[in-house]
């Protein structure tokens, strides 16, 4: 081997190296994130940190003011009065610092979960180039990793926040992405759960889908390093 070759296989590792330290931080983001989620969801659950849900608009009556009628073009000088119907709606209470904290977090976990994702596939797709024109090995696993690695992309996504939904029935459960939307945490973090179909749709909403996130996580992780540790030559290669 020459000195050439030896400096571009040590090139190639070297960017190998960068690539898989830049994938360990974007990993262990998006694994605080989705932990993160589970948190805010116990926290909503079981405190009184959110405000209630807002409920539908039904305006009541809450004073009658006595004023007179309009002047009518008429010389006789009875007078009368009619009653006014006056209808107030109360204020909203004022949500409080935890209340807007704990919002500011769970959309900025709504946000970094769609980019982080996005960043570790291009993280991915920048191995596959390395390894693809230094001929190395560890192509099949890592190629499983970024195909892992679009499909978390996918189900992060918040369809449920484009799509719409019923403020008001419990079971309404369209497709959703994995990651829930703050308007969701305050509607339906606190369901009952006499109801069985009800806690199994939002249990599975609130912690289950986390969960699952966190698995195809996992195994985008396993299978990239599996990949680069062959490639990098501290593995030997399975043979089949």
């Amino acid at each position: 081997m020459t000195q050439t070759s030896i400096a571009t296989s040590a090139d190639y590792a070297d960017a190998l190296l960068v690539a898989r330290r830049g994938k360990h931080l974007l990993f262990l983001l998006l694994l605080m994130m989705l932990l993160g989620q589970i948190a805010v969801f116990f926290v909503a659950r079981y405190t009184n940190v959110l405000p209630p849900p807002a409920p539908p608009a039904q305006p009541q009556p809450l004073a009658t003011v006595v004023a007179p009628p309009p002047a009518l073009p008429t010389t006789t000088s009875t007078s009368t009065t009619m009653p006014v119907t006056v209808v107030l709606t109360p204020a909203p209470a004022a949500p409080t610092r935890t209340a807007l904290a704990l919002n500011y977090f769970t959309s900025a976990m709504t946000f970094f979960g769609m980019i982080l994702p996005i960043l570790l596939a291009f993280d991915l797709l920048l191995i596959l180039n390395i390894m693809l024109v230094g001929r190395l090995l560890g192509l099949a696993r890592t190629t499983s990793a970024f195909l892992w690695c679009l499909l978390l992309i996918l189900l992060l996504f918040p369809f449920q926040a484009f799509f719409g939904g019923s403020t008001s029935d419990p079971l309404d459960f369209r497709l959703p992405g994995l990651l829930y939307t703050w308007d969701e945490l305050v509607r339906f973090a606190k369901f009952p759960t006499d109801d069985l179909h009800i806690a199994i749709l939002k249990w599975t909403r609130f912690l289950g889908a986390p969960l699952l996130a966190i698995l195809l996580l996992a195994a985008v992780q396993i299978k990239s390093n599996r990949g680069l540790r062959q490639a990098l030559g501290e593995a030997s290669p399975e043979l089949s």
